[in-house]
């Protein structure tokens, strides 16, 4: 049975901790003098280690899994012991230094820390409004995670603080059990919404920046979305695994240039386009799937983790096969979450499914999605990181498929992950991959699973769509399109022209003779204006295979004209539709899915 959710508009809400300073403690302070410097004053306090002490900064954040190098922001670096007397010390790596203790029994780590980068990994600091990530600001004892941390902060007069630190009950401090509590927690500082909702007797908290950004009917849809995923995502796993939870909305002025979320163990921030969330409908498309998504991440990943990324090191890359179950099962949860919580409609989960097979289907080759969750940590790579999300998702829906089919909707996925919550996040410790296969091949074989994962896991063959969806009472067809195209790659970034970023080899584009840095004006019968010139092309020249045409084009400011002929490319789209014939079996199947249900 589902708690009840309560709603509330607020300016804060507070839970207190009991105050303590366990020894050992590592002391933090956080200082904000001029807003407008972008500086944050980071202070450490530590133990002496013998007649050396090495401290180190992270180089990468989890949940992105890139080397970012925070070190690099690090200004006016200074040493000192308990007294205040300055200590030597030297850099010994791109983002550790060591200080010469000379007796002292404790040394002071003082540096400023540049804050211009609006990242989901990154700093920011504004006239009203910080936001800081605790990789970026919190030097650590080299390869030491496990000491208790206290962190004070000074602020400005009237600026607030959202995170999820454990509140101390004295004013501006914080603490942490260990490091890895302190850095998995980023902070909004100064002026900004806050909201809070009760879902399953747990607050879910929202904070906003800017505060006005959204209205209160806006954050109260986004809240009753948060309370609905908290509410269904408790249930799924039978409990939350937080006291309270937040979710952080930093949101940009402008055009969408993108965003994005990052997942932490209690909360989750996110960095989106203020313009979108306008309207009930903007929030929906904006906010549900990517709340549900970092909200399942709480369990899977925060805490059901690959026992490669067990414990966190922050130095170095940490290289795992498994982001297709971290990040791809995500990618599956998040969709069905909103579906079984009425969020979106059974169509708009198929649909996304359905997105991911084009993801998936229309790259140029096929992938490992175990190769590709370790070559992550390259950038750029041929095949990118997204495609262990997409493909990762269909390997969570194929084989939830497989196992209600095997065992007459008996058992599901659900029971797969809460196996891998109770055997393995609870007695401490990740999963393998032989730990995953095992838990599946408990339902539809263990031969089976090994062929599965030989094949579509491990392997490169194309996953058995329609067989497997056939097994739920679904189809799935591919529609083959031929369509003409002029070859180029456009920037609409001025409204008032279409220019040519570059052109594909080979292509019409190639043979008009256009270039990077010409200006569209015509092709052929269709006049070029914003980006509708490109369907109407495409529509004029259907079944056009070879016809000549003219393409006019400034260069330099000088009008010119270029002769081509119609080339095509080929796509496909893919359907995943109902089956009208499905049996009983098939549609209890379905159900079970759609609805998270089992006998």
């Amino acid at each position: 049975m589902r708690a009840g959710m309560v709603w509330l508009l607020l300016p804060v809400l507070l839970a207190a901790a009991p105050a303590g300073h366990a020894q050992g403690t590592v002391d933090y302070l956080v200082r904000v003098e001029d807003p407008g410097s972008q500086l944050y004053h980071i202070e450490t306090v530590l133990p002496a280690t013998g007649a050396a002490t090495l401290v180190s900064l992270p180089s990468w954040t989890p949940g992105a899994y890139h080397i970012d190098n925070y070190a690099r922001y690090v200004r006016d670096f200074s040493a000192s012991d308990g007294d205040g007397t300055p200590l030597r010390w030297e850099k010994v790596d791109k983002d550790t230094w060591q200080i010469h203790c000379e007796g002292a029994r404790q040394v002071r780590v003082s540096f400023n820390f540049f804050a211009d980068e609006a990242t989901l990994v990154g700093s920011l600091l504004r006239p009203d409004f910080g936001f800081f990530n605790g990789t970026n600001l919190f030097v650590y004892p080299e390869k030491r995670y496990d000491h208790p941390a206290r962190v004070r902060f000074e602020l400005p007069d009237g600026w607030r603080i959202a995170t999820e630190l454990i509140e101390s009950g004295e004013p501006g401090v914080y603490l942490a059990s260990d490091y890895h509590e302190l850095v998995d927690n980023p902070t909004f500082l100064g002026h900004f919404a806050i909201d809070s909702v009760m879902a399953d007797g747990v607050w879910t908290r929202l904070a906003v920046y800017p505060a006005d950004a959204i209205d209160d009917a806006g954050r109260r849809q986004m809240l009753e979305a948060l309370g609905k995923i908290a509410d269904y995502a408790h249930d799924l796993f039978g409990e939350p695994p937080y006291e309270r939870y937040t979710t952080l909305v930093y949101l940009y002025e402008g055009e969408p240039t993108g965003g994005g979320g990052l997942e932490h163990s209690n909360s989750h921030f996110d960095i989106g386009p203020a313009m979108v969330l306008q309207s009930e409908e903007g929030i929906r498309d904006w906010t549900y799937g990517l709340f549900s998504h970092e909200y399942y991440h709480a369990w899977n990943v925060k805490r059901i983790r690959p026992a490669e990324m067990w414990p966190y090191d922050y130095e170095d890359e940490q290289y795992t096969p498994l982001l297709w179950v971290s990040e791809g099962f995500t990618s599956y949860y998040g969709p069905l979450i909103l579906v079984r919580t009425g969020l979106t409609s059974e169509t708009g989960f198929w649909g996304s499914m359905q997105g991911n097979v084009s993801s998936v289907e229309d790259l140029p080759y096929q992938e490992s999605v175990e190769d590709v969750s370790l070559s992550t940590w390259i950038s750029p790579i041929p095949i990118s990181g997204g495609y262990y999300y997409a493909k990762g998702s269909l390997i969570g829906l194929l084989l939830d498929i497989k196992i209600r089919d095997a065992t007459d909707n008996r058992h599901s996925m659900d029971e797969v992950m809460r196996r891998l919550w109770h055997d393995r996040y609870e007695r401490g410790r990740g999963f393998t991959t032989e730990d995953f296969l095992s838990y599946v091949g408990d339902y539809i074989g263990r031969d089976e699973m090994e062929r599965f994962h030989r094949d579509y896991i491990d392997g490169r063959v194309a996953l058995p769509y329609a067989e497997v969806l056939a097994l739920a009472g679904m189809s799935f067809a591919v529609d083959t399109i031929v369509e003409p195209l002029l070859g180029i790659y456009p920037d609409y970034s001025d409204e008032e022209r279409v220019l040519v970023d570059g052109t594909v080899p080979g292509s019409s584009a190639v043979e008009a003779g256009l270039q990077a840095g010409d200006e569209l004006l015509r092709v052929g019968h269709v006049e070029v204006e914003g980006e509708g010139w490109a369907p109407r092309f495409r529509e004029i020249y259907a079944d056009s295979t070879g016809v000549p045409f003219t393409v006019e084009y400034l260069r330099d400011g000088e009008r010119m004209t270029g002769e081509a002929h119609i080339a095509t490319r080929t796509r496909f789209e893919y359907r995943i539709r109902p089956l009208a014939s499905a049996s009983e079996r098939q549609l209890e199947v379905r159900r079970g899915i759609v609805e998270g249900v089992t006998r």
